[in-house]
């Protein structure tokens, strides 16, 4: 790709290099970071990468398992609120009033959500 656009390839890079050095996270929280970030991409290429990283700047076994099970709860968690968007909106608010759909969940004062 970098001979069929070199350009592209070099704005990667410096946006790379802009957002990686320096900043407020220390060096092996910002690996941690970017391998959870890449681990759910499924880079494998970018995972062996931040690993080797992780590994020279001497992050444990367990800070790296924890960094990518923070990442899979976090996607989950998003995954869960997506879940419940489609569900509310297509699920409860048919344009169809005879379509047979269940009642929104209501709070303690019986209001619904």
């Amino acid at each position: 790709m970098e001979r069929a656009w070199p350009e592209g390839g070099q704005a990667f890079t410096d946006f790379a290099a802009s957002v990686s050095n320096g900043g407020a996270l220390d060096s092996k929280t910002r690996a941690l970071i970017l391998l959870a970030a890449t681990s759910l991409e499924r880079c494998p290429h970018c995972v062996d990468h931040h690993l080797e990283t992780l590994k020279e700047l001497g992050a444990t076994d367990a800070e790296i398992a924890e960094a990518m099970m923070l990442g899979s709860v976090a996607a989950a968690g998003a995954n869960m609120a997506w879940a419940a968007e489609v569900f509310h909106k297509r699920l409860f608010h048919r344009a169809d009033p005879s379509a047979s759909s269940p009642q929104p969940p209501s709070d303690r004062a019986g209001t619904q959500r």
